[in-house]
């Protein structure tokens, strides 16, 4: 035997191969098929397909993360996506859900009592001040304010059942089997979720127009009363204005939790992916990381 039979010999050892499966099959970060899908869907069509099968993905700061295929729901990457973690204020999504399926009228004027402050968060209302319900839910998902939330699940009819219970029984129809919610702002800690519940989420929060119009902005204008002032909120997700082409999407952050984001994006042939980033280090790299896995995924997968 050579001495470069020994050398390739040795390597083959020390280098095994990528674990290559089905070029039909969805791939998760590692390369192998992923058989089942984080979200079951009404189409029937084949995943994208991985065209570069060498790729294992870029490197990120958040500790939890995945991307699916909308269409497919297919998984194109996950890194400890069942680990739960804090939601942090991505919680109010579904308090949106819960709070429209109560089949409010959006353009009625709520008033903030002070039973419903918060600490934390931007105040764009504060107590004994008035809004439109569509008011409140661009303080609450576009600016992030957690007494605002309050006020919209304070205000929902009371057939709907408690507001916080209601979220629970949400969650657990749309097959979020690891979440769990204790109040609608996402404020305390114990708000737990996965980044693979998290995906069927933003899949139901993209069927209101009423949630995407409000996320899929850079900025909105809402009016105060009794005051009538006019008052700019100006989005948390500064995913929006990059390279990337972001329908909708919501960040969350607590000490406990970091820096989190879930967030559905198109690519440039139009298909949509769902992106969660859970425990990023810094808001930098919460969009760096999100940005970095969209990017990826277009580049490694064939629709």
């Amino acid at each position: 035997m050579s001495f470069v039979s020994v050398l390739f010999a040795i390597a083959s050892l020390l280098f095994p191969p990528f674990p290559f499966s089905d070029a039909d099959g969805a791939y998760v970060s590692n390369g192998s098929v992923r058989a089942d899908r984080v979200r079951t869907t009404d189409d029937a069509s084949r995943p994208p397909v991985k065209i570069d099968r060498a790729s294992l993905g870029p490197r990120i700061s958040a500790r939890s993360a995945i991307v699916v295929d909308a269409k497919s729901g297919a998984v194109l990457y996950e890194k400890d996506a069942s680990a739960l973690w804090p939601v942090a204020s991505i919680a109010k999504l579904m308090a949106a859900v819960v709070f429209l399926e109560s089949g409010p009228n959006l353009g009625e004027r709520l008033t903030m009592v002070p039973e419903d402050d918060r600490e934390g968060g931007n105040e764009f209302i504060r107590p004994g001040q008035s809004a439109t319900a569509r008011d409140f839910l661009v303080a609450s998902l576009l600016g992030s304010a957690n007494n605002a939330t309050i006020t919209l699940a304070r205000s929902a009819p009371a057939e709907a059942g408690a507001f916080v219970e209601r979220m629970n029984v949400r969650a657990r129809e749309l097959g979020m089997r690891n979440t769990v919610f204790t109040e609608p702002s996402g404020l305390e800690p114990e708000n737990t979720s996965t980044a693979e519940d998290l995906v069927r989420l933003l899949a139901e929060a993209g069927k209101h127009p009423a949630i995407t119009d409000i996320i899929g902005t850079h900025r909105d204008t809402i009016r105060v009363f009794p005051e009538g002032a006019a008052k700019a909120v100006l989005t948390t997700n500064h995913l929006l204005g990059t390279i990337v082409l972001v329908a909708y999407g919501k960040t969350g952050h607590l000490d406990e939790s970091g820096f989190n984001l879930a967030t559905a994006v198109d690519t440039a042939g139009g298909h949509r992916l769902y992106i969660v980033t859970l425990g990023s280090q810094t808001n930098e790299d919460r969009v760096q990381d999100a940005k970095s896995l969209a990017v990826w995924a277009q580049n490694t997968y064939q629709w």
